[in-house]
């Protein structure tokens, strides 16, 4: 019986701790990106990525120069490295970015080929 309630008692702590090193790491994403991509179409090449956590789980949209929104799907953030896709025009579009502290750099992936992108991160 000391046994199981040892093994509970340590479950629960493990599933605590790795909710909050997960919470911990979404931290230093969450929060408004301004990107540029001077090799995408006029009108997508400036914007700011917004992020945000919901839940547990990461959301986040895409707000172009021109105020036009766009929602991001499956938004990822794992060892510096984040992800999402969003829909442009009606095609996928997958975005791959590294995240060192304050500056993000990437490619936004679709069927015109890589666009790479810098962001800055401003709140």
């Amino acid at each position: 019986m000391k046994k199981l309630i040892i093994l509970t008692l340590v479950a629960i702590f493990m599933f605590g701790t790795a909710q909050t090193i997960g919470a911990k790491n979404n931290k230093s994403i969450v929060g408004e990106w301004k990107f540029s991509s001077p090799s995408a179409p006029y009108g997508y090449d400036k914007g700011s990525i917004i992020i945000s956590e919901k839940e547990g789980n990461l959301a986040g949209e895409i707000k172009f120069a021109d105020g036009y929104k766009m929602d991001l799907k499956k938004v990822n953030f794992e060892e510096n490295t984040f992800t999402c896709s969003l829909y442009v025009d009606y095609e996928l579009v997958e975005i791959k970015a590294e995240i060192k502290g304050t500056k993000m750099s990437g490619n936004a992936n679709s069927s015109g080929g890589k666009m790479p992108f810098t962001a800055d991160k401003t709140k």
